[in-house]
C-alpha cells in the first residue's frame, strides 16, 4: 500500500511538472523570464525537465485494443475527447473498462 501511494504521488508530481514545462514552452517566453514571472527557480525548472525527459525516454509505448461490448439497451453516457482521440462510454460500462479507456486517452 505504501509503495502504491509513493508511486501515485510521484506520478502526480511528474504530471504537474510536465504541465509547467509545457506552459513554459507554449508561452513564447524564454525559460528565464517565464520562471521569473511564475516565481519558479530556473534550476528547479531544469531539474523537472530532466526528470520528465528521463521518464519519457525510459517508457515503452503500449497499445491497447478495446472492443466495445454494447449492452442491451445501453446508451452512450459520455463521449470523451482528448488530443484528437475519442471514446464513447456506454451507460452500464464496468469500472475497469472506464478506467482503462480513460488511462489510454490520458496517454494521448
Amino acid at each position: 500500500m505504501e509503495k502504491n501511494l509513493q508511486t501515485l504521488n510521484q506520478e502526480k508530481k511528474l504530471a504537474v511538472w510536465a504541465e509547467r514545462i509545457s506552459a513554459c514552452r507554449n508561452s513564447g517566453q524564454g525559460v528565464k523570464s517565464w520562471c521569473r514571472e511564475n516565481h519558479i527557480c530556473e534550476a528547479t525548472f531544469y531539474k523537472w525537465q530532466r526528470k520528465v525527459f528521463e521518464l519519457v525516454q525510459t517508457q515503452q509505448v503500449h497499445f491497447t485494443e478495446i472492443t466495445p461490448q454494447p449492452q442491451p439497451g445501453g446508451n452512450i453516457a459520455v463521449t470523451v475527447r482528448v488530443a484528437g482521440a475519442e471514446a464513447e462510454i456506454y451507460s452500464g460500462a464496468d469500472a475497469q473498462t472506464v478506467e482503462l479507456v480513460l488511462r489510454v486517452l490520458q496517454s494521448c
